[in-house]
Order: structure tokens, then C-alpha cells, then sequence
């Protein structure tokens, strides 16, 4: 499925549905004067006020989502770095096999990344990781055993963090607000545009360019925090934070400058 078009659909329509609500209001005060609706300023100050509240929370929270999700994957290069420059600590015997699971290992994961928005391959992709992390962690414990236990200790240690900040990449590509949270969010802006139409009723001037720059902005508020929530898939996205494990991808040679 093709999620980017997805978005672009939502939002067009949501557009749409937001100039229909203000219609709708506009319809539901007609022959209204502006001090009709006075005793209703209260419950229409509640309602923005509410609704400002959730853009805002919503907004803060997918921001910090996506950075948390930038802040991990730079963890995670680091991760393998180290555990990378470690193999060197182990018995000797066992590096060539190591060093090829471990170009195999990120090759996955950059191809993760790469599919991150595809849900089932994605968890297809997530599959293969793991299989790769129990070959690693096989031969790594193999290797250690012929090993000085102070280096053993500390190259297993590196491979534990890779694998972990891994992990945490994984769960933290799953966690999002329940959907019922933008379905209110979404039902009440529609509301709150009733509720413009409403007091826009009473006014004889045009109001079309009021309406639509309302719809605008409320629109694309909502499409930036989608689109926060899920970088990959519309306008801002980190795809270009994946460089960093493909830079990683490419130092990963043997030390003879053979294999890669």
C-alpha cells in the first residue's frame, strides 16, 4: 500500500470536511445577530480551548517520538561500531565467521529501515534479524569461551547494547497514540468549525477566504503531526539518518581489506 497517497487522500478530504462543517454552522445560525449566541461563548471558549490543548500535546509528543526514533538509530550505530572493533578481542579463529554475520546482520537492518512503512515485510524483515542476532550471539559465547576472559567480557557486552538498542528501535517504530486519539482530535476540529460557521453566520461579509484559510491551517496542523508520528511515509522523514548505518555498512571490512 502506498501510504504516502493514503495521507495526501486524508488530508485533501479532511479539507474538504472542514469547509462542509463551517457550511453546516453557517446553515444552523442563519438569522442570527451577533448578541444571539452571546450565552454560548463559555462553551465555544471551552471547545478551542480544548482543541488548542490536544493539537498541542499531540503535536509535542510526535515530535519528541521522531527524535527519540533519530536518537536511537544513532545509538544503534554506535552499538555496532564497538562491537564491530571488539571481534578483534576474541579468539582468532572465530572472527571471519563473525565479522561476515555481522555485515550480514546490518545489511537486515538497513533494509529494515528501508521498509519500515511496509508493515509485513517489515515484520518478515524483523524475523530474519532475529535469527541473525541467535547466530551472532552462538558464535560470539563459541568464541568467548577460547578467549581472555576480560576481552571476552567486554566484546559480549558490546554485542548485548547492539542488540538491545536493536530492540528498543523495534518497539519504539510500534508506539504510537491509540487511534481513538486522533479520531477525537479529528472529530473535534470538525466541532470547533461548526462552531465558526455558527458565529460567522451573523456577519454579511464574504467569509470564504476566512473559511478557507481556517481549513488550511487546521488541516496541515494535522498532517504535521501525522506526519511526525510516521517520518517515513510522507513529507519530513529520517530516512537520511539511515546514511549513518550505511556509512557503518561500509567500514565494515576485514582487516586485510578483503571481504566486505
Amino acid at each position: 500500500m502506498n501510504y504516502s497517497l493514503l495521507l495526501a487522500g486524508l488530508t485533501v478530504a479532511f479539507f474538504v470536511l472542514l469547509l462542509i462543517a463551517m457550511q453546516l454552522g453557517k446553515w444552523l445560525g442563519r438569522g442570527a445577530d451577533e448578541k444571539s449566541g452571546s450565552g454560548a461563548a463559555v462553551i465555544e471558549g471551552s471547545v478551542f480551548a480544548l482543541l488548542g490543548l490536544l493539537v498541542a500535546f499531540t503535536f509535542s509528543g510526535a515530535a519528541q517520538r521522531m527524535a527519540d526514533r533519530r536518537e536511537l538509530l544513532v545509538q544503534e550505530v554506535n552499538a555496532i561500531g564497538t562491537a564491530w572493533l571488539r571481534i578483534d578481542m576474541v579468539h582468532a579463529g572465530d572472527q571471519p565467521q563473525l565479522r561476515d554475520q555481522f555485515r550480514r546482520y546490518v545489511d537486515k537492518r538497513i533494509e529494515y529501515y528501508r521498509n519500515v512503512a511496509d508493515l509485513e515485510r517489515r515484520d518478515a524483515i524483523a524475523s530474519e534479524v532475529s535469527a541473525l542476532q541467535t547466530q551472532i550471539w552462538a558464535t560470539s559465547m563459541q568464541a568467548a569461551r577460547a578467549s581472555v576472559p576480560p576481552f571476552a567480557a567486554s566484546y559480549v557486552g558490546a554485542v548485548n547494547e547492539m542488540f538491545d538498542v536493536a530492540s528498543a528501535q523495534t518497539v519504539a517504530q510500534k508506539v504510537h497514540p491509540p487511534i481513538a486519539t486522533y479520531v477525537f482530535l479529528g472529530f473535534l476540529t470538525l466541532v470547533a468549525a461548526g462552531l465558526v460557521g455558527l458565529n460567522l453566520a451573523s456577519t454579511r461579509r464574504k467569509t470564504l477566504l476566512h473559511q478557507v484559510i481556517y481549513a488550511v491551517v487546521m488541516t496541515a496542523a494535522l498532517y504535521i503531526i501525522i506526519d511526525f508520528e510516521f517520518p517515513r511515509i510522507g513529507t519530513i522523514r529520517i530516512d537520511q539518518s539511515d546514511a549513518l548505518l550505511v556509512a557503518q555498512r561500509q567500514s565494515m571490512v576485514d582487516p586485510a581489506g578483503g571481504a566486505k
